[in-house]
């Protein structure tokens, strides 16, 4: 009976090790940024299985999941077919670089990178985008910082909550 316990362990661990090595091995693929390059990179990934492994590193860091809108401000890092996932960090932990969501006076999301850090508040700008946002970003309109980026065919579009990447 315990030996079927610790064999029936070992296959649940193996088959999640996998999952978890094929989800790090997804989120890491594509990823290096190239202000040279016009388009968001592409993978052979569904829209629906980006969503499926998003949700997954998402529950792994307690965050939350979502779709990039189509505005072009974070491209190439970022266009419609890229679906994120976001970590909770305290304001403080942030850095210069970092990709976040942040909620803007009318309450949408917007995904744009840390520019500047000035008077306790982060100035954000888009990839794309020749100007800082009028709005800044403090620990009251932070949703979180960016962890993982899936790149996806764009075939398909699931549900997930919208980050505008506004210009």
């Amino acid at each position: 009976m315990k030996a079927e316990r610790l064999d029936r362990s070992i296959q649940i661990f193996r088959v999640l090790t996998g999952i978890l090595l094929g989800a790090g091995a997804l989120m890491s693929s594509g990823c290096a940024i190239s202000r040279t390059a016009s388009i968001a990179p592409r993978s052979n990934v569904s829209r629906e299985h980006a969503l499926t492994l998003a949700q997954l590193a998402a529950n792994a860091v307690g965050g939350e999941v979502f779709t990039v809108s189509a505005t072009g401000s974070m491209k190439p890092t970022l266009d419609e077919g890229s679906v994120i996932t976001i970590e909770r960090v305290q304001f403080t932990q942030l850095r210069k670089g970092d990709i976040v969501i942040y909620r803007n006076t009318l309450g949408t999301p917007v995904v744009h990178r840390l520019y500047e850090c000035t008077n306790g508040r982060w100035l954000v700008l888009g990839d794309n985008n020749p100007s800082v946002d009028r709005e800044s970003v403090n620990a009251t309109n932070l949703v979180g910082r960016v962890c993982a980026i899936f790149y996806t065919s764009a075939g398909g579009y699931a549900s997930a909550p919208a980050a505008s990447a506004s210009p």
